[in-house]
């Protein structure tokens, strides 16, 4: 077989993704969807049959996809075009387009292309087209929108006036269509979109065999860490989606989002590591562990930091993570056993036991084998370690925090009601009460005072957590659910209860923590208190009347004192 026959092309395709090496030409919009790989590995996604129903059967009206750079709108663009049956050139700034059986829809492949000039004659254009029967598609990051928008008006109140209302559309993002300063527009905000699951699918596509079929012909593929990486992931595909997922939603879940961009560049340098074909005749096969791809996730070679894999910023943001040094309970079979043969597949085990032979004595070597027990361990099956991993690696609340997002039920369980009811309850308090939770004029969250005043307080039987569709769901293609707080009464407090607020109760439920904790969460906090307390807060005390709540020995008794006719008296 000649040596020639590679799939150098694929693996140049794969690095041109990333900027880990100079010339990464397609990470950008238009030069990747130029390019014949694209198809292969482009991702489905569901925004572009949300807006073809929207021009099918809504009235005309503005479509706006806005967002970050990074964020995909040129591939969704195009994508709509290709379900549309529509053949339009890349390069094409504007472009008329009859869609839906028969109707005429205006597309504007990037309104941030143009000069201010030019945006502010195009928009209004745009402004005018649905009130003579044309639909209008137009793809614009979010910064020269608002501000081309508001110079549509000449008075200085209604400039500002328009601009409100247009980020508070961009922030609903519920796809539905509003009346912005008389503009029928649907605005759909993909920054604020839900896109953790598109690491997992885009990983599906980069190893389907079609692509990697000229590889099984080369006379260097026993020693190829990028054939070898795409041949472990397949056959450990299930655990390698699964940790892929769930990072992306831990991070998205602490404030961390990554742009579909930045998910791209890390998994295609997942792969190679920055390597070329070229690059591996150079290599031997004691590299495998070295380019292992649980390794260059994170931008290590083996042990060893590779500073300049920090550069992808996904890749530097995974290894902020240190869930590597993370002391987890699988350590005593994995670390110290070496028990390989029952945690692994057996390429993977001849790997990790060729490793250990030579450097288990190497600083790093346990956080080699952890980064490669979370991306390849085999005990996925067995739900109690499967847990106990997930709290090990992640929190103790996140395996069922992921759960009640995807659920289909409309609240959550009796444990997590508790949770938030108990962590209240110590907030507000100090203590736990089984019965209520008594709110009280308190300082920030976690100082607590001996002497407090009541201002309400919430039976507790009378809550439950709601799990409610996000905004976002009518065009995500799934029911993505958020936590909310609410009473049987007076309704639903509108907060949503984030997985770093659940984490937190647990361990303030649980005497981990007292009052060091992060700005950003205290903030959160006592943003629910104020929620809380604006639908709790007097409704339960009369006129005339003071309840004080006394700390002594950990308990809290209640004082009541009544004003009548200028006097005092106590209950």
């Amino acid at each position: 077989m000649s040596e020639n026959i590679t799939n150098a092309d694929y693996i140049r395709y794969l690095n041109s993704l990333h900027n880990y090496n100079a010339g990464n030409s397609n990470s950008y919009g238009e030069s990747n969807i130029k390019n014949s790989f694209f198809k292969e590995v482009m991702v489905d996604v569901e925004i572009c049959d949300f807006i073809l129903e929207k021009i099918k059967n809504e009235q005309p009206h503005i479509i706006i996809l806005t967002g970050h750079a990074g964020d995909g709108k040129t591939s969704i663009m195009h994508q709509f075009f290709q379900k549309a049956g529509i053949s339009v050139d890349v390069l094409s700034k504007t472009k008329s387009v009859w869609v839906a059986e028969g109707k005429k829809c205006f597309c504007i492949k990037d309104f941030s292309e143009f000069s201010e000039e030019e945006r502010r004659d195009l928009l209004k254009d745009v402004l005018n087209r649905p009130k003579n029967g044309e639909y209008v598609f137009m793809v614009a990051n979010t910064g020269p929108l608002i501000n081309t928008f508001g110079e549509m008006f000449d008075e200085g109140d209604k400039r500002e006036k328009a601009k409100i209302e247009l980020i508070n559309a961009m922030d609903a993002n519920d796809g539905n269509i509003k009346k912005i300063c008389g503009n029928d527009m649907c605005v759909i905000n993909v920054a604020k979109t839900d896109n953790t699951y598109f690491a997992a699918e885009f990983l599906e596509k980069l190893i389907n065999p079609q692509l990697w079929d000229k590889c099984m012909q080369c006379a260097k593929k026993e020693y190829c860490h990028i054939l070898r990486n795409k041949e472990i992931i397949e056959n450990n595909k299930s655990q390698v989606r699964e940790f892929i997922n769930n990072h992306f939603i831990w991070l998205n879940e602490h404030g961390e989002r990554l742009t579909i961009r930045s998910m791209t560049e890390q998994l295609a340098f997942m792969f190679t590591g920055g390597v070329d074909c070229e690059g591996v005749k150079k290599m031997a096969k004691e590299h495998y562990y070295k380019y292992l791809f649980s390794n260059l996730f994170f931008g290590y070679y083996g042990t060893e930091i590779n500073e300049k894999a920090f550069g992808i910023l996904a890749v530097n943001t995974a290894r902020k993570c240190r869930y590597e040094y993370k002391r987890m309970r699988a350590d005593e079979s994995l670390i110290l056993n070496q028990d390989f043969e029952n945690i692994f597949d057996k390429d993977v085990a001849a790997i990790v036991s060729a490793f250990c032979n030579k450097y288990s004595a190497v600083k790093g070597s346990n956080e080699f084998l952890r980064r490669t027990y979370i991306f390849l361990n085999r005990c996925e099956y067995e739900k109690e370690i499967k847990k106990r991993d997930m709290e090990d690696i992640f929190s103790r609340q996140f395996q069922r925090f992921v759960e009640l997002s995807a659920s289909d039920d409309k609240t959550a369980g009796k444990e997590e009601t508790k949770l938030v009811c108990d962590a209240l309850s110590m907030i507000y308090t100090g203590v736990i009460d089984k019965d209520e939770i008594t709110l009280t004029l308190c300082r920030y969250s976690g100082i607590k005072q001996n002497v407090q005043l009541s201002i309400g307080k919430i039976y507790r039987d009378d809550v439950d957590i709601e799990l409610k569709k996000s905004p976002e769901s009518g065009f995500i293609g799934r029911d993505k659910k958020m936590l909310l707080f609410r009473h049987e009464y007076k309704g639903t407090v509108d907060f949503r209860l984030t997985l770093p607020m659940l984490d937190y109760f647990d361990e303030l439920r649980r005497g981990v923590i007292e009052t060091d904790i992060d700005p950003q969460l205290s903030q959160g906090i006592e943003n629910f208190k104020t929620q809380i307390e604006k639908k709790f807060a007097n409704g339960n005390r009369k006129r005339d009347c003071l309840e004080i709540l006394v700390s002594s020995d950990g308990k809290n008794k209640k004082l009541k004192f009544e004003i009548d006719n200028d006097n005092l008296s106590m209950e």
